[in-house]
């Protein structure tokens, strides 16, 4: 589907914890179209001051809605708080490639840092309703017990299949998801299973521990990335990213740039945001 301009509606808009909002949009197009790990880009004011659309993963797509998940953080979100039921909003997608789930794993490991956990709750969702075989196990990490909390807002989870870390030590267990995650992988001794993937997104330190463990363990690991984005369609190349290969695709509709070294830039708007572990340089 080619991304589209979509006049959206306000349903609901309300936080979960403070300072992190779940909204529902009424948009059908994207919502029939949206799949986990895309986004949409929505205008956040109707004069100049934001001017920028802003990227939010899609957290869900239940029927005509699509729900994404917000933290308020500066005047483009702080603007998007205030919004009523009703309002009308544009918004820009679905945009980008998201996860891939043609032949979904065996063990299926969701990890997320803080509001990253927004994509993952969508592929969460569309692995329990369209591939009910295998496990599924979510690993949330934070700060603070506000910081996991977002959780709790999503019937669909159940809580056995759901571990938490965090930094203060406040729910779960004390220190970083990354090692939460690894400890279980240990315990469970699954080290070198061929029918896992991981799936992650949140902070770049935490991306890049799951990358490792991932090539220790022998396993697949899916990353969607976290970036600051002007256009969401690839055109201003202001969320590029360094990778290790340069796919066919990319050098054919020139999205590919040659950086030092060997390296590639990808735009993580056009060519994500989920990309093969494996594919990212984080050490350059």
């Amino acid at each position: 589907m080619t991304a589209a301009i979509h006049d959206a509606t306000v349903v609901s808009n309300r936080a979960i914890v403070p300072g992190i909002v779940r909204m529902r949009l009424a948009c059908p197009d994207a919502a029939q179209h949206a799949r986990p790990g895309q986004f949409i880009m929505l205008q956040v004011s109707e004069h100049t001051d934001p001017l920028l659309r802003r990227p939010f993963s899609v957290c869900s797509a239940p029927g005509a809605f699509v729900d994404i998940l917000y933290k308020v953080v500066g005047k483009g979100t702080a603007a998007m708080a205030s919004w009523q039921p009703e309002q009308r909003v544009s918004c820009i997608g679905p945009l980008g490639n998201g996860f891939n789930i043609a032949e979904p794993p065996g063990h299926a490991y969701l990890v997320a840092g803080g509001i990253g956990i927004a994509p993952l709750l969508f592929l969460l969702e569309t692995l329990v309703q369209h591939h009910s075989g295998g496990s599924k196990a979510v690993f949330m990490g934070g700060k603070t017990a506000v910081d996991v909390a977002v959780l709790e807002d999503f019937s669909l989870l159940n809580q056995k299949h759901i571990r938490y870390a965090t930094e203060d030590g406040s729910r779960g267990v004390r220190g970083l998801v990354t090692d939460l995650f690894l400890n279980h992988l240990t315990e469970a001794g699954r080290q070198n299973s061929q029918r896992a993937c991981i799936y992650g997104c949140g902070p770049v330190p935490m991306l890049s521990a799951l990358s490792k463990i991932a090539e220790q363990h022998g396993m697949d690991c899916q990353l969607s990335l976290e970036s600051r984005m002007a256009c969401g369609t690839g055109a201003c190349l202001g969320c590029a990213v360094k990778t290790k290969a340069l796919a066919e695709s990319a050098v054919s509709s020139g999205a590919g740039h040659h950086a030092p070294s060997g390296y590639y830039y990808k735009r993580v708007c056009a060519d994500g945001p989920v990309f093969n572990s494996r594919e990212l340089a984080w050490d350059v």
